[in-house]
């Protein structure tokens, strides 16, 4: 890990993090822990992944957030300072095709976490948002300007758990920030098709390709995973007296649209790639851009995205053994 990934120590000195066995928050738990920071890691691993081996100062616990007397009682138990809140349905398709389970895990599953916290006393709670609760514009989506519009189940979810924090620290006194993620990516993403699919199909090519792709004009805000969870220990520091709620981007600030991705992976396997549209695979509804802007917290709290989209898809590769012309690195 480079210093620019390395987050400062935050304030508090237990932390409970759920989610912790996901694919961003596998990396959150390494990062508090490495900062001595006492870590609750709790998970239904619903996701397939294990949660880290207990060890001192860190506690590793399998629950549903669901199962308000067991998180009750486990947030009674440890007394964290403060929690980070990265458990629910990630995966658009899940969350389109089981609305009913989206709704119940993330909102409801959300509202036992903060009853739970409240009775505790538990002063600080970070909720892993995303970009998606926006509405669909052009141009860099700012955390004071933009309009908020929730456009699927998965938005839905997340615009009513930023309420839903927000209500929580006015009537609990406690305080609340939303850091609204952008598109993650990195290794070991259980909802992560698009690239290791991008990847399948040019190394079957060899130096000559035509892979088959379905949208690839709309442009997203790429960020490596490592760089979302160095982002989300230091919005731990980001807790303000007399600040209720805020909202943060957590983003690159670059854009990047698939038939980009698609060259810059040519480039790093030595391929010469031909796009061809699949109509299979073209969504119908597709919003053509979603660049954040990070301004607000690169001011506030000094935070950056360290990873370039090229090293971020070099670094992907050579975990997943593909061989990458350049070798991965975090950028200054």
């Amino acid at each position: 890990m480079t210093d620019s990934l390395r987050p400062p120590r935050p304030a508090h000195d237990r932390v409970l993090v759920t989610g912790a066995a996901g694919f961003i928050g596998s990396r959150v738990v390494p990062l508090l822990t490495g900062l001595g920071v006492e870590v609750v890691a709790l998970d239904d691993l619903s996701v397939g992944m294990p949660l880290p081996a207990a060890a001192p100062g860190l506690v590793s616990i399998v629950a549903d957030i669901r199962d308000r007397d067991t998180i009750a009682a486990i947030i009674a138990e440890h007394r964290p300072q403060a929690i980070v809140h990265l458990a629910a349905v990630h995966h658009i398709p899940t969350c389109e095709a089981k609305p009913a389970l989206a709704f119940d895990v993330n909102i409801m599953g959300t509202q036992s976490l903060l009853d739970a916290a409240q009775a505790a006393g538990v002063r600080d709670v970070l909720l892993a948002s995303s970009g998606a609760v926006y509405q669909w514009e052009s141009g860099p989506l700012d955390e004071e300007r933009t309009l908020l519009k929730a456009s699927d189940v998965y938005s839905i979810t997340k615009l009513a758990n930023e309420a839903q924090v927000a209500g929580w620290a006015g009537r609990s006194g406690g305080r609340a920030i939303a850091a609204r993620l952008f598109n993650t990516i990195g290794t070991n993403d259980p909802n992560g098709h698009l690239i290791p699919d991008i990847l399948a199909q040019v190394a079957r090519g060899g130096a000559s390709v035509e892979i088959r792709l379905g949208n690839t004009a709309p442009k997203r805000d790429y960020i490596f995973v490592d760089d979302v969870a160095s982002g989300l220990v230091t919005l731990l520091g980001g807790f303000v007296e007399g600040r209720e709620f805020e909202a943060f981007n957590l983003c690159s600030g670059r854009e990047a649209s698939v038939a980009d991705l698609v060259a810059l992976i040519g480039e790093l396997m030595n391929a010469e790639v031909v796009i061809a549209t699949d109509p299979a695979r073209v969504r119908k509804i597709d919003r053509l851009q979603q660049l954040g802007d990070p301004a607000k917290l690169a001011d506030r709290l000094g935070w950056h995205a360290a990873w370039t989209l090229r090293d971020a898809l070099a670094q992907i590769m050579t975990a997943t053994g593909y061989l990458a012309s350049d070798a991965p690195r975090a950028a200054a």
